[in-house]
């Protein structure tokens, strides 16, 4: 293969690392607002989703659930943090495919973004912050974060039918 062929051959990206930390902080509100709702209606206390991953960086010693000021606003910095590198990573990875695979594919990263936090990560995490994770509205918070990147992918599509282009 000549160099000119290969530099015709550069993949053109869907989303920029950029826009992926954007769509990523983004999808992690959503997925706040959904695990706090799931949350609140079970019984379980409003702020105990967000709390989980603060008592996970601070060592407390209990998973408060209403707001505990620096330990909900460190869970939720931390859902922020990894939400925006999460969505980085998904806006890296995309290849120029039919819009209506992009939210599949976007929906499947969520759900598998789910699977190894809740079968390999949560290994490693304290107990209490185990029983918070998994839960039913955690998967449901996973997916809405997964479609929120797939429908920032399917608005910036130039290759899908009826997308808004570039």
């Amino acid at each position: 293969m000549t160099v000119e062929q290969h530099q015709r051959l550069d993949r053109m990206e869907i989303l920029t690392v950029r826009q992926g930390v954007v769509a990523g902080l983004v999808g992690t509100v959503v997925l706040a607002v959904v695990v706090m709702l799931g949350s609140s209606a079970t019984g379980n206390g409003l702020w105990t989703p967000i709390n989980a991953p603060g008592v996970f960086v601070t060592g407390a010693d209990a998973v408060p659930a209403s707001f505990s000021g620096g330990l909900s606003i460190a869970g939720l910095i931390t859902m922020l943090i990894l939400g925006a590198l999460l969505g980085a990573l998904y806006a890296t990875a995309q290849e120029p495919v039919d819009t209506p695979s992009l939210l599949i594919i976007a929906l499947y990263y969520g759900f598998l973004i789910w699977f190894i936090a809740t079968f390999v990560v949560m290994l490693l995490l304290n107990p209490l912050v185990q029983q918070v994770w998994r839960q039913w509205f955690i998967l449901v918070g996973n997916l809405a974060y997964g479609a929120v990147l797939g429908v920032a992918a399917m608005l910036r599509n130039p290759w899908g039918k009826g997308s808004a282009g570039r």
